[in-house]
């Protein structure tokens, strides 16, 4: 504990400075090493927002290995709706240059884009098709930006991954993840799903006056209730989150011999597509110039900056401040937990400082 006195006083300069809240637990070989928080504990139920995204993609990857879904199937295979996709040319729609394919959504470059208030969207949840699958749908009766392919794009991709998975198995995505990832990890309380008394306090920063200011409980990217989002949707704990990017840096395996996803598919997810896929990239990673794209993934592709995580180590972090760091080389896992939306120096400024301290720590 004393070697990650670093870490603490990084988690503790963070209240000082108004942070209402925020935990962490590293893990290395599936050994908890060190766990702190304050004004929050670690069984306290958050919303992950983007922190879902890896979590999908390991979802999917259960299904890649079982040979159920090809990474370049098109789209259009396991959504009928998506062979109709268009682009917008001179103000005329237009076939994309390209076809739409699993490996385009795991990359975000499918010419998707994050836009949750388009007519279509709007229109199917007025007509009461709520379901992930129906919203998932709509997407496709917008214009794509741009041919699949052509670049990246944050988007809503993660989101038609799990319309895909419904496609599949037959099963609400919800049903699907419970039973292939989060009851075999042991996340017992994460789900979907959520009581507003369950959820702990979420606050928005505002920058002009450098307050936190008390927010509702709820989930802008759960578009309805019956609306599973594998981009943001995952209600989730900082223990439960730690058991999850524990066992992605252990070579898919949890501590109980649970094997999430073979070595060898861990080593997919976190090897770079960006330069082979997209024909232009636009992706810049938040942890810095050391960073490309996996499949659904950040992912550590050089060693420039100095700093102590592996090459390969992978994650992501979400919009209400909580980060996931996975590294295979080292057996090192990080899961860090705060509840505050539209504060995004924490990113630059905080997550990396104390990934940084972690591994200092380590080395201790």
């Amino acid at each position: 504990m004393k070697a990650f006195e670093c870490v603490k006083k990084e988690l503790d300069l963070l209240t000082e400075q108004g942070m209402p809240m925020c935990g962490i637990t590293v893990r290395k070989n599936h050994e908890k090493l060190f766990e702190y928080g304050v004004n929050i504990a670690s069984d306290q139920r958050l919303f992950l927002y983007s922190c879902s995204k890896p979590i999908t993609i390991a979802g999917i990857m259960r299904l890649w290995e079982r040979g159920l879904i090809g990474l370049d199937d098109p789209v259009e295979k396991y959504l009928p709706a998506y062979a109709d996709a268009f682009v917008m040319k001179d103000g005329v729609k237009a076939k994309p240059d390209t076809v739409m394919t699993i490996r385009h959504l795991m990359t975000m470059t499918a010419g998707l884009n994050y836009d949750l208030n388009t007519e279509p969207i709007r229109r199917t949840i007025a007509e009461g098709k709520t379901d992930t699958l129906s919203i998932v749908n709509a997407f496709a009766q917008s214009p794509l930006d741009f041919s699949p392919g052509w670049r990246y794009q944050y988007c809503l991709a993660h989101d038609v991954l799990a319309a895909v998975a419904e496609v599949i198995t037959g099963k609400p995505f919800r049903e699907y993840m419970h039973e292939e990832v989060f009851a075999p990890l042991g996340m017992n309380r994460t789900s979907y799903r959520w009581q507003e008394d369950e959820i702990t306090p979420q606050y928005w920063y505002q920058e002009e006056t450098r307050a936190y200011l008390p927010q509702a409980k709820t989930c802008v990217y759960r578009l309805a209730d019956d609306y599973d989002s594998g981009g943001a949707g995952v209600v989730s704990t900082q223990e439960d989150l730690s058991l999850f990017v524990d066992a992605m840096a252990c070579g898919g395996q949890t501590a109980d011999g649970y094997q999430l996803l073979k070595p060898e598919t861990i080593d997919l997810i976190r090897t770079e597509q960006l330069s082979r896929v997209a024909k232009k990239t636009a992706f810049e990673c938040q942890a810095g110039p050391d960073y490309g794209y996996g499949l659904g993934v950040r992912t550590r592709v050089r060693m420039d900056t100095g700093a102590n995580s592996g090459l390969g180590e992978f994650g992501w972090d979400g919009a209400a401040g909580s980060y996931e760091l996975s590294d295979p080389e080292n057996g090192v896992s990080i899961a860090f937990v705060t509840h505050v939306r539209n504060w995004f120096p924490i990113r630059q400024y905080f997550h990396m400082p104390i990934r940084n301290s972690v591994y200092e720590a380590l080395k201790a």
